[in-house]
């Protein structure tokens, strides 16, 4: 279900603007997302046939076929998804379901200020048995829509960082710059 999901996140029409002496940014227009992307990180690009629910970035500079099997990568990854699809229109449920499906353990707490700047945000811990840590950072943005709860934003985002212990703190630096580039803001 994890690699399912994060392969899924590896689609279609984004946009890279930058050049070799300045930064690059990330956008992808349908869920609203833009980011600088940290120095360091490689994009994995996705394959043209497929929908673009976001980014995924290697923490290492590794062979071309990474982005092809994550299971072994440590990586940073952003989610978006209608949450009239996914039918989590609480933020708490929606971290509890990230926590759960994603990162197939109960939610603990994450390390202290992992938020989204100007968004409520909520944040969990999970670490697996595998020995892999996984951290997630949840939000919502969007118009609502009335025919389902005109209360909720429409968007659901996760934000996560596939990591493991010997690179925690250097891979949780990386993905504090990232979280706090981000912006957010699904089309009205």
């Amino acid at each position: 279900m994890h690699l399912a999901r994060v392969l899924g996140l590896l689609a279609a029409p984004l946009t890279i603007v930058g050049g070799a002496d300045g930064p690059q940014l990330y956008r992808n227009e349908e869920f609203g997302i833009r980011l600088t992307i940290p120095k360091g990180l490689q994009l994995c690009v996705p394959p043209e046939h497929e929908h673009d629910h976001g980014p995924v970035f290697l923490l290492r500079h590794t062979k071309s076929r990474a982005c092809d099997d994550l299971s072994d990568e440590r990586y940073v990854a952003i989610f978006a998804g209608y949450n009239a699809v996914d039918g989590t229109k609480r933020l708490g449920d929606y971290l509890k379901s990230v926590c759960t499906g994603i990162g197939r353990g109960r939610c603990r707490l994450a390390p202290r200020d992992l938020q989204i700047a100007g968004m409520r945000s909520k944040a969990g811990r999970v670490n697996r048995k595998d020995g892999w840590i996984d951290i997630f950072v949840v939000t919502q943005a969007g118009k609502p829509d009335p025919q389902f709860d005109a209360t909720v934003p429409s968007v659901n985002y996760d934000l996560s960082l596939h990591t493991t212990a010997r690179h925690f703190d250097e891979d949780l630096r990386t993905f504090r710059e990232l979280l706090s580039t981000v912006k957010l803001s699904s089309p009205e």
